[in-house]
């Protein structure tokens, strides 16, 4: 069975893990939204059932909070 590891994109340090790749982008998106992180800090790094990494993914930009203000 694969897991997805919420991760520094920057250092690849390991912050969470998740069962699917939706619950690692729901983690990161809460991050974001209680603004205790920004678009692109984390990534998600998919392992399969002997830890081999599969693949790292970016979070889709519609995790970024709306921008407001005036231009």
């Amino acid at each position: 069975m694969s897991a997805f590891i919420v991760q520094e994109s920057i250092h690849a340090d390991s912050v969470s893990r998740h069962e699917t790749r939706a619950e690692a982008i729901a983690a990161i998106e809460e991050l974001i939204h209680e603004g205790l992180a920004q678009p692109g800090e984390f990534n998600i790094r998919e392992i399969d059932d002997r830890g081999e990494i599969v693949g790292v993914f970016g979070v889709p930009e519609a995790a970024a909070p709306a921008k407001t203000g005036v231009a």
